[in-house]
């Protein structure tokens, strides 16, 4: 079959006419272009967000905020972690005057602790502090990371005390720490296969 002729007045050039290059689309895609880039410099329409089952939390939100939100609720990627006042550990002195203890070791150190981390803070300071250490190193370096990439963490970065982390060997850091130190062999009875000799 002979090629569709376009109409000269249907075309449009998507080279400024100093450019050696002479393209020219079919009227639908260079108008489907042109709305197209026009959509490309409106904001970012805000959605509606629902978070939980049991207890539903509704709110209105930036696209890119609700899938961070998302990845924080995902209890496998990463865990919640508490930045203590002098003021929260007041308030635990009235009830649990061991915990505001602990507590307080986190607050001494600027740690950001799981409420599990805080029962073995004692033994797991040094790592914390480690972990803590890695953690701002890192960021120091992905910050400078130029614009448009590549994005890829620089082979010099050690980051082998942060914890819960993907194909770590050890409970450290996971839900599983806490239940192992006050029952020695507890997840090991609950494991099944090969994870069960890891």
């Amino acid at each position: 079959q002979a090629p569709l002729a376009i109409p000269a007045h249907a075309s449009r050039r998507l080279c400024p006419p100093s450019s050696s290059a002479r393209t020219s689309l079919p009227a639908p895609a260079a108008m489907a272009l042109r709305l197209g880039c026009r959509r490309l410099a409106e904001k970012v329409p805000d959605v509606f967000v629902q978070f939980g089952l049991e207890q539903q939390f509704r709110f209105i939100s930036h696209p890119g905020v609700m899938t961070v939100s998302q990845l924080l609720e995902v209890k496998t990627i990463a865990r919640m972690r508490a930045n203590f006042t002098q003021e929260n550990i007041e308030g635990m002195k009235k009830f649990d005057p061991e915990l505001a203890r602990k507590a307080q070791i986190a607050l001494d150190h600027k740690l950001p602790v799981n409420f599990q981390q805080l029962e073995i803070i004692e033994e797991s300071l040094p790592r914390l502090l480690e972990e803590k250490k890695q953690l701002e190193a890192a960021r120091t370096e992905v910050a400078k990371l130029p614009v448009g990439g590549p994005y890829e963490l620089p082979k010099q970065l050690d980051v082998s005390a942060a914890r819960p982390a993907p194909g770590q060997k050890d409970l450290f850091g996971t839900m599983g720490e806490l239940a192992e130190l006050q029952h020695p062999g507890a997840m090991g009875e609950l494991l099944e296969g090969p994870a069960k000799t890891v």
